[in-house]
């Protein structure tokens, strides 16, 4: 059921449902998982930091990388809203970029440096 309705989830809900079903120990069904990573890469622009973090955590704890284009796609997104995570979605996405083996440049790497520093207080 879930699958079927992918096309109308929103970033939270999929991040949601991603960290619910790893955290119970349950991998999403192939279906589900084409249908939610089709869906991410869609509205991949509109993703908040702990969506990001959030989804690409489950990923990584699924040991299941995310097809390049959606990689991508939150990687982008993560530059552009790296001014904006808490000490938990960059500890989260740091380890899933690392676990997962993705590469995310030079330019996201320094993003994320640069606001873990200006919040190391709060880490």
């Amino acid at each position: 059921r879930a699958a079927a309705a992918a096309e109308e989830f929103k970033p939270q809900d999929m991040a949601n449902l991603m960290w619910a079903l790893v955290t119970l120990g349950r991998a999403p069904g192939r279906e589900l998982s084409a249908a939610m990573l089709t869906r991410a890469v869609a509205i991949g622009g509109v993703f908040k930091p702990r969506e990001l973090a959030n989804l690409l955590w489950s990923l990584a704890k699924l040991g299941t990388p995310p097809p390049a284009e959606l990689a991508d796609v939150l990687s982008r997104r993560a530059l552009e809203t790296a001014g904006e995570f808490n000490p938990q979605n960059v500890s989260n996405l740091v380890w899933a970029l690392a676990t997962l083996g993705i590469q995310p440049g030079d330019a996201l790497l320094q993003a994320l440096s640069r606001r873990a520093a200006a919040i190391s207080g709060e880490f």
